[in-house]
Formats: structure tokens, C-alpha cells, sequence
């Protein structure tokens, strides 16, 4: 019988299940796991440190469907559970590796460095119970023999409830040899299949209450993302005809070409149109409901809750109290079939406009302001195009730029976890697992829009950017060195403030000998944007160069949307209760 390392059993698994690329930061322990990286036809992604990693792996995985991630035992795993800790919230299917000590040492009675510096005790196994509570499933191989089984149900549960998983591999048991015959298994990537009579049962009710609806609704948020049956929900949407609407989370999800697409829905802060027709609406098929405090306008929504049919990943919700555990992928997919052999008769009618244009400005000299930058920043964006958001200003203010008529547009931001600098360490994964994948649509640009206090946590990522060649369009709001914060509360305080850095200078030396070739524009007007943004050929929408445009905002400009809920914000917190 044919047989493998452990280590090589492990990148094999992980290469099934459609990796191509591995992030981390190489440290002594996990040195001998990183040499069967190419041999499972592996390419290591190594990074600056261990939390841009975590970031990248993230991003990797939204774009790829799965991402990895190396890190040594203690200091490098910690440094990486920021990364980790924002995937298990948002349903990101990561594999974590970490390099251990040997068996010997973890069993001795030697101080160890990247431990805690104590004798015994257990103390090993320290760092592992901390990322329990941050994964779905996790193991330590300490026996080479059932490693194969083990890294076969962690692997298989991170793809059943798409979270981060957690595998330590002590350097002694990298390189044992045992049975490769489980690889000709493959692991369950799907989930099982609906009982039929109950299946059947919930559609016909489902589609009873649409059929006798007067004003039914669909909602895309970010669970549909998340749990990964955006195509189901896009059929739906074409299927029933009726009018549909998008969360700030589930931005970008799927397309907002069709007629019946009436904008985003985020409580008080949507346009009066949408918020109108859903908090009227007598059914509202709510695709992954993710009712978080920044998705929902800070829980300033009014819709009627005993009219929503909530589709999650393993349940589906009718009303406020009946609950069946199905998949919704599953459901969602019986539901358009049976809807198209039995069309509804409602007619769709969107009276407003999604995205209301500001106005016009008087000059083009005027100084460049939030809202005229995502209403302009709007056309901009192309079909194919995959766009990272930043928490915060960023991720407010793009739910206002227009995705109408653009196809295979990708975009996410991270809006439960909200770590910031997030955005910047995603975008390295994200971007290569965009031209990592050979079905990706062409010409695809890679966008990512930031703001400075965030950037300034992972700028580190410039060099990845740069170096991996995926051609970043970086979208940089400088608000003279002012954070979001300062609208919550502290306004003038100097902790709401953060250094004036050479975004220009350090993009150019963070390409080393690239740094000749990239592109840097300062924008500080309307009509400098207008310009910039309308060039043709060698200019901003025909170069292939990496290009970072600097935008420059007034200390304390922000979306409407974001003064709006940071007004929320700060009677949430000071109230202490919703």
C-alpha cells in the first residue's frame, strides 16, 4: 500500500478541496511542514505577518470558496487569530496549520520558546483551547496514525458549517509516513440532501403565502454570501419577478441589472423608496438575514417581522415562531423551479431611483465630498471587477455606488467582525484567487477602497499587492489624518487622529524595484474626480499599472449614511441597551 507524510496527506486534502495558494509566515516549527507545500502542487504566498495572512487567507476564500493559512505554534498563531476570529463570523471556510514542537518537547520538562514559559501543566494545549472557541472543529496530531482521520473530519467539518478549522502538526510527525489510501476518498464538500415530504411541504407553504402576498418582497443580505447560494437566489429573483433589495452586507451579491431592483435596504439610512416598500411589505423573502447592528442602520428597521421567511444555512424561518431545519441552498433552488412552472401574477413596479444622483456642482473647483464620491464612483466600476471595502467610511459609503448593469461583479466587506485594516490584507488574497482561477471573466480589475486609519494597520499589504502582480486600483479617503471615530464620539480628541503619512512615497517603495511602474494620483476637487475618473487609454481606465488614487476629504465629511448611524451609534452605547 502507497504511502505518504503527514504533511503531504494534508496539502493534498487541501489541494482537493480546489487551494492553489497558502499564506503565512514561515517560523522554526512549521519550516519542515512548509517543504511539501510544491509537492502537492501547492504555491506558498508567504506574507509580512501573521494577522495580513489571516486577512489574506480570508480573502482567498471569499473569492475561491476555501483559503489556508501556516503559522508557527504561540506568537505566530496568536498574531493570526484576529484574521481567524473575523472568518468563524462571517462563515469563511479557513484551514489554520500551525507547526508545533515535538512530542518530546511538549512531554518534557523544558522551557520552550513561543511558549508561556512555564514546566508542564499542560501548558501547550493553551493556545489551542484559545482558538476553539474561534472555529468549528480543530486537533492537535499527536499520533501519526490516525492523522489521516483526523485531518479528514476537521477538513470535512469546515466545509459542512464553512468556518475556519484549526490542525497543529508537531515538527516530529510532519514528515511520518502513513497509508494514502483515504485520499482516493474525497471529502464532502455538499451538504446532504432535504427529506423530500418535508422539502415539498415548505415550498408549497412558501408559495402559497407569495401567491396570496400584495406586496412581497425579497431581501439579499450577507448570509446568501456567506453560505454560498447567491445562484439559487439570483434564479429567485429572476423567477418570481417581484421587486428585491440588497443590505449593505450583501452588497454586490448578485446582479442589479433587472428591472424589479429597488437599491439597499439599511433601516433609516436607505432611500425612501426601498424603505418603503419593505417596511409595507406583507412577505418578505429574507435570503441569509444577518440582522447586525452596522447592517441594519443600527436596528433602525420597521418591517413587519411576522412577515418574513428567513433563509439561513441549515434552517429556514417562517413568521416569527416556525422553524425547519432544511438547507435553504436546496429549498431555494425546489422554490424557482416550482415558481416557474407556476407563475405569480405579481407585477413589479419600482417608482424610485435606487441610486439618486447628487447634485450637480455648482463648480468643479469645489472641494471633493463623500456622497458626490460614491454616486461618481458608481460608473466607474465595470463588469467583472472584484471590489474590497474597508470597515467603516468605506463600507458605508459604497452601498451608494451603482452595480446596475454590471455583470460578475464581486464585492465584500467585512461588516460583522469589522477589524480594520482588514480590507487592505484580504485584497492580496482576494485579488490572487482571482487570477489564480482560469473560469474568472476577462478583463477582471482588482479594486480595493480604504481609508487611512485603517490602512495604516496593514500597509504592509502594498508589498504583496505589488509583488504577486495582481495590478491593484487602491481607492485611498484621507480625511487629514481623522478617524470615523471622531463622529461617535471625540471629536477633537487626539486619540481620533493618526499620523500624515507618504501614501505616494510608500506605495512606490513598497514595489521595490516595481515601484517605478506603479501610478499615484491626488484628488482633491469634484471636477479633478470627474476627470480622472472619465480618462481613456494611458489614463485611469485603459493602465494596467498598479494605481493609488488619493482622495482628499474634509476632516469631518462622512457619508449621510455614516453621520446618521454614528448618531445611533453613540445613543446604542451610551444607553447601553438596544
Amino acid at each position: 500500500m502507497a504511502e505518504v507524510t503527514v504533511a503531504r496527506y494534508l496539502f493534498e486534502r487541501i489541494q482537493q478541496l480546489g487551494v492553489k495558494s497558502v499564506f503565512g509566515v514561515p517560523g522554526d516549527y512549521e519550516l519542515a511542514l512548509l517543504d511539501y507545500i510544491p509537492e502537492a502542487g501547492l504555491k506558498w504566498r508567504g506574507n509580512p505577518n501573521e494577522l495580513n495572512a489571516g486577512y489574506a487567507a480570508d480573502g482567498y476564500a471569499r473569492v475561491n470558496g476555501v483559503g489556508a493559512v501556516v503559522t508557527t505554534f504561540g506568537p505566530g498563531e496568536l498574531s493570526n487569530l484576529c484574521g481567524i476570529a473575523g472568518a468563524y463570523t462571517e462563515f469563511v471556510p479557513i484551514v489554520h496549520i500551525v507547526g508545533y514542537p515535538t512530542e518530546a518537547a511538549q512531554n518534557g520538562n523544558n522551557i520552550m520558546h513561543h511558549s508561556l514559559g512555564e514546566v508542564g501543566d499542560g501548558k501547550f494545549d493553551v493556545y489551542h483551547k484559545m482558538s476553539e472557541h474561534i472555529t468549528c472543529a480543530t486537533t492537535v496530531l499527536h499520533n501519526s496514525q490516525t492523522a489521516a482521520a483526523e485531518i479528514d473530519r476537521v477538513l470535512n467539518a469546515m466545509m459542512h458549517f464553512s468556518q475556519p478549522c484549526y490542525i497543529g502538526v508537531p515538527v516530529d510527525i510532519t514528515p511520518k509516513k502513513i497509508s494514502s489510501a483515504s485520499l482516493s476518498t474525497p471529502l464532502t464538500t455538499t451538504l446532504p440532501p432535504n427529506p423530500a415530504d418535508l422539502q415539498a411541504q415548505v415550498i408549497n407553504e412558501i408559495y402559497q403565502k407569495l401567491r396570496t402576498a400584495s406586496s412581497p418582497t425579497i431581501i439579499v443580505d450577507g448570509g446568501a454570501t456567506r453560505n454560498k447560494f447567491l445562484v439559487e437566489s439570483e434564479n429567485l429573483v429572476k423567477a418570481t419577478g417581484i421587486p428585491y433589495f440588497m443590505t449593505a452586507m450583501g452588497k454586490g451579491a448578485i446582479t442589479e441589472s433587472l428591472p424589479s431592483f429597488g437599491g439597499i435596504y439599511e433601516g433609516a439610512g436607505s432611500v425612501d423608496g426601498a424603505r418603503i416598500a419593505v417596511e409595507a411589505s406583507d412577505c418578505i423573502l429574507w435570503l441569509g438575514n444577518y440582522p447586525s447592528d452596522f447592517n441594519t442602520g443600527e436596528f433602525t428597521e420597521k418591517f413587519n417581522k411576522s412577515a418574513v421567511i428567513d433563509f439561513q444555512r441549515f434552517y429556514i424561518k417562517i413568521g416569527q415562531y416556525t422553524r425547519y431545519q432544511l438547507s435553504s441552498k436546496y429549498v431555494l433552488s425546489a422554490l424557482t423551479t416550482h415558481i416557474e412552472a407556476n407563475p405569480l401574477t405579481h407585477t413589479s413596479t419600482i417608482s424610485w431611483d435606487p441610486y439618486p444622483a447628487p447634485p450637480a456642482p455648482l463648480s468643479l473647483s469645489e472641494p471633493l465630498s463623500q456622497d458626490f464620491l460614491w454616486a461618481t464612483l458608481g460608473p466607474y466600476f465595470k463588469a467583472n471587477d472584484v471590489i474590497i471595502s474597508e470597515t467603516g467610511t468605506s463600507a458605508y459609503g459604497i452601498p451608494a455606488s451603482s452595480l446596475q448593469h454590471l455583470p460578475n461583479v464581486t464585492m465584500f466587506n467585512q461588516t460583522v467582525f469589522g477589524s480594520i485594516g482588514y480590507a487592505a490584507g484580504a485584497s492580496v488574497g482576494a485579488f490572487v484567487a482571482s487570477l489564480e482561477n482560469p473560469l474568472s471573466p476577462k478583463p477582471r480589475r482588482h479594486i480595493l477602497v480604504t481609508g487611512e486609519g485603517s490602512l495604516q494597520l496593514t500597509i504592509q499589504a502594498f508589498s504583496d499587492l505589488l509583488r504577486h502582480n495582481t495590478n491593484p486600483q487602491i481607492f485611498l479617503l484621507n480625511n487629514g489624518g481623522y478617524t470615523i471615530e471622531r463622529l461617535i464620539h471625540g471629536r477633537e480628541a487626539e486619540y481620533n487622529t493618526v499620523p500624515v503619512w507618504d501614501y505616494e512615497g510608500l506605495f512606490r517603495a513598497f514595489g521595490g524595484g516595481k515601484g517605478e511602474r506603479v501610478e499615484y494620483y491626488r484628488v482633491g476637487t469634484k471636477g479633478e474626480l470627474i476627470e480622472l475618473l472619465g480618462r481613456v487609454g494611458e489614463g485611469i481606465e485603459g493602465s494596467e499599472k498598479p494605481r493609488l488614487v488619493e482622495l482628499m476629504l474634509g476632516v469631518l465629511d462622512a457619508p449621510a449614511s455614516v453621520v446618521r448611524a454614528s448618531k445611533a451609534v453613540e445613543e446604542f452605547n451610551t444607553r447601553g441597551e438596544k
